[in-house]
């Protein structure tokens, strides 16, 4: 289902750890990485004037090439078929959206920081505006800083627990798919199906049927999987469930109903931004 990935890359050691996220991918056939870096000019030249600006931008990219060959190889040794795209000039998030259409990319995987990490890299505000541009799911890897304030290195299996936001809807429906995929090829140990009601909302016998059907779905895979129904925030109650779970994995869909309806405003937030573990989000390309 997922062959082809796009991988933006800053080269902040951050952004080298989670190559370890991509080995990950291969339980799931990813077979071919393209890795993207994007020159955001008004970082690098910033308000200062009277500097030779195409002089400085040349050994940017000089720079660059250099890093994308590193990055290059380091994915390679992990066995993937990797495409290097020429650096690209930019709003971060806009150009890797639009480069991950240009290329036809099953899924964009993107680092980054966890609570606590340094905010100011791609891999943090960027990522979030990727998840609202792209028009094609997306992999958020979560880094999460250890106590001296680097990222931690190495990952727990990325699809062993998996908890799916699901909402009835037909882009949530499309979502199960895919988690039905990863939890199958990835071996996982449990899936946790859950929907949150907020206030006013109930679920009907047709839906409680519904949620039963696919539990029963990952069943006759052999992957233990429950369905889980809460009432509250609904970004606060799938953290909730996720820690208390033990997940390794948060899937949500960009469209639907209830709590995944508002999933690009602060939903989405909520569970991008909060999250201590990966959020697979699924997009539908309009």
């Amino acid at each position: 289902m997922i062959r082809k990935i796009l991988y933006p890359t800053d080269f902040s050691r951050a952004s080298e750890l989670g190559i370890s996220a991509i080995q990950e991918l291969t339980r799931i056939g990813v077979h071919e990485v393209t890795i993207l870096h994007v020159v955001d000019l008004n970082k690098i030249i910033g308000p200062v004037s009277g500097i030779d600006i195409p002089a400085v931008i040349s050994d940017y990219e000089q720079d660059t090439r250099e890093n994308l060959r590193i990055f290059s190889e380091l994915i390679e040794k992990l066995g993937f078929s990797v495409t290097v795209l020429e650096p690209r000039t930019g709003e971060p998030s806009t150009v890797i959206s639009e480069t991950a259409d240009e290329i036809n990319a099953d899924m964009i995987v993107i680092p980054s920081h966890g609570r606590g990490f340094i905010s100011g890299l791609l891999l943090g505000s960027v990522s979030e505006g990727v998840v609202k541009r792209s028009r094609r799911p997306v992999l958020v890897i979560k880094l999460i800083p250890s106590e001296d304030g680097e990222p931690r290195k190495g990952f727990d299996s990325i699809f062993r627990r998996i908890i799916a936001g699901f909402d009835f809807s037909e882009s949530s429906e499309k979502m199960m798919k895919y988690v039905l995929d990863f939890a199958e090829r990835g071996n996982a140990e449990m899936v946790v199906i859950a929907h949150v009601l907020e206030k006013g909302d109930r679920v009907d016998e047709e839906r409680l049927e519904k949620l039963e059907n696919l539990r029963r779905e990952f069943l006759k895979r052999d992957i233990s999987a429950e369905v889980v129904i809460e009432r509250g925030t609904p970004y606060k109650e799938m953290l909730r469930l996720a820690d208390e779970k033990g997940a390794t994995l948060i899937a949500v869909s960009s469209r639907g109903e209830g709590f995944v309806r508002a999933l690009l405003g602060g939903t989405a937030d909520g569970i991008v931004r909060r999250s201590r573990i990966p959020v697979f989000v699924y997009k539908e390309q309009s």
